[in-house]
């Protein structure tokens, strides 16, 4: 076993490793990080119901160096000079149309400028400046390469995330600087699924902005925006089955009065003794409802180098392999196929149970329908076995 970027041969420490490595007949293993490289690349949105960017391998050099440059172009003749925050040779979102329909004066251009004015505010990333001889060149650091991979693109698209400064966040969207005021944040969580930013504007308006998973986000959507919905959650579904991580993003105008009444009971909540965190959600869940839906995200989480290689071998072995994923099933089956952990002759069931008894049920049909043709899967009476 050879590993060429380190130039690195496996060093076996035990002489029986070949013996324990033959007794090996299940691999648990997570995606993230450890099938895929967790480098997040934003390759497309969906705003309003219309989907932007443009996909381009990586065996199509000449063709993203050419998009980029369309990019500049674009953007120099839309903003009136070079965007200086923009990071060319970096940028993976790639279509000039954005720009065209930036440039009207319609609901859509208000769209696309509230799209990336989310990107740019909701997050809780820290920029920094690690040349001072190009104070335009801007780096930044996330809790994760996703949240990193949002809001560079937003930068580059021409919305770009300068700093924070105690209660302020400093902006340059299209060569104007802006400012908003900080005034709370309900932080990205593994059971919230989403994550929301409270902002003053320099127009006085206050404004939450949301971003999630849209399983989430959809629920929490005002009403009559059914069309919307329906189309959004299509263009998702269609990145999902790209392979790509999706988000939703929202927004709402919030009123003076209902935002004092908020803030004084969550920072009673914040202050609780008690169960803090129930509290904490309870408050931010009330105040995260009805909101504009304005569109969605979609990134690549590219596979790691020879892993449906070796997912194919271990299966030749008679290894059996679990992956645990956060994705949506759609985005979950592509990429099952995409490293081999599927393949066409299999029959695929997928068992979406909330509780355990639901997904017994749906198990036990699977088996009745398809036929118990794995003996590490029965189960007799409902009294021991994987099932049980």
């Amino acid at each position: 076993m050879y590993y060429a970027p380190a130039e690195r041969r496996c060093v076996p420490k035990s002489w029986n490793l070949s013996d324990d490595l033959g007794q090996v007949e299940y691999i648990f293993s997570d995606k993230t990080g450890t099938l895929t490289q967790n480098v997040m690349i934003f390759r497309q949105c969906t705003i309003r119901g219309r989907v932007y960017g443009e996909i381009v391998g990586d065996d199509e050099p000449d063709r993203a160096a050419e998009l980029r440059r369309a990019m500049d172009t674009r953007i120099e003749q839309t903003f009136g000079a070079p965007y200086l925050f923009r990071q060319s040779e970096t940028a993976t979102f790639l279509d000039t149309s954005v720009y065209d329909d930036l440039q009207t004066d319609n609901t859509q251009a208000r769209a696309i400028f509230e799209f990336f004015t989310v990107l740019a505010v909701c997050h809780t990333v820290i920029s920094s400046v690690p040349d001072p001889a190009h104070p335009h060149v801007l780096e930044y650091k996330a809790q994760s390469p996703d949240e990193a991979a949002l809001v560079s693109t937003a930068r580059d698209v021409g919305f770009a995330f300068l700093r924070r400064d105690k209660d302020r966040v400093y902006c340059n969207f299209r060569g104007q600087d802006h400012v908003f005021q900080l005034l709370a944040t309900l932080e990205f969580t593994s059971a919230r699924k989403r994550m929301s930013v409270i902002v003053r504007c320099e127009d006085g308006r206050l404004m939450l902005l949301s971003k999630g998973a849209d399983s989430v986000i959809m629920d929490r959507i005002r009403a009559n925006q059914e069309r919307l919905r329906q189309a959004t959650l299509g263009d998702l579904e269609l990145f999902a089955n790209h392979g790509l991580r999706t988000l939703c993003l929202g927004y709402r105008i919030l009123d003076e009065a209902e935002y004092t009444t908020w803030k004084r009971d969550y920072d009673h909540a914040m202050a609780s003794l008690g169960d803090r965190e129930s509290e904490v959600e309870a408050v931010s869940d009330r105040i995260e409802r009805e909101l504009q839906l304005i569109g969605g995200t979609a990134i690549e989480d590219k596979l790691q180098d020879g892993v449906p290689a070796t997912i194919a071998q271990l299966a030749l072995a008679g290894i059996k392999l679990w992956v645990l994923t956060g994705d949506k099933t759609e985005t979950a089956i592509n990429i099952g196929y995409s490293c081999n952990l599927l393949n066409n002759d299999m029959q695929l069931v997928v068992v979406t149970g909330g509780d355990h008894e639901g997904t017994r049920a749906q198990l036990e049909q699977a088996l009745r329908e398809f036929g118990d043709t794995h003996a590490d899967l029965s189960f007799a009476g409902g009294g021991g076995g994987a099932l049980a």
